[in-house]
């Protein structure tokens, strides 16, 4: 073989590791390991994402969600499926979305896909951060 021909497959050197996109159960695993010891989290907009989270974390009855959502019958239905949950009353609650970004009551916000770009133009003079699940 010379030196002009190149060898067949992959350059040596390159990484195989291939990145997977992210699917509730790898995204929830990721939001785990990065806010561990998080208390109080606002979930702005639900989706499948944020469905799972609150799943696995409603586990653990220290963890209590603030949420909300521009589509009303969303929110509606949410509150219906995690309202009638044990301590829920104590866990669960449900606001309008105005002055949920300008005036947060917690630290971290999960906010869904289809709700990202709105929430983006809003003013955070708090500079809570604002976790799109999907990206995390």
């Amino acid at each position: 073989m010379t030196e002009t021909e190149k060898k067949r497959g992959r350059p040596s050197g390159t990484s195989t590791k291939v990145k997977l996109k992210h699917n509730p159960k790898t995204s929830r695993e990721d939001f785990l390991k990065k806010f561990k010891g998080e208390t109080e989290i606002g979930i702005y907009g639900i989706d499948e994402y944020t469905k799972e989270i609150v799943e696995h974390l409603w586990n653990n009855p220290e963890i209590s969600f603030l949420v909300t959502d521009n589509n009303q019958s969303r929110l509606d239905n949410a509150n219906r499926y995690f309202g009638q949950r044990s301590f829920s009353m104590y866990r669960w609650e449900a606001v309008p979305p105005s002055n949920f970004i300008e005036t947060p009551q917690v630290g971290i916000i999960l906010v869904s896909k289809d709700c990202y770009d709105h929430v983006k133009t809003r003013p955070n003079p708090y500079n809570v951060k604002l976790i799109l699940l999907e990206e995390i």
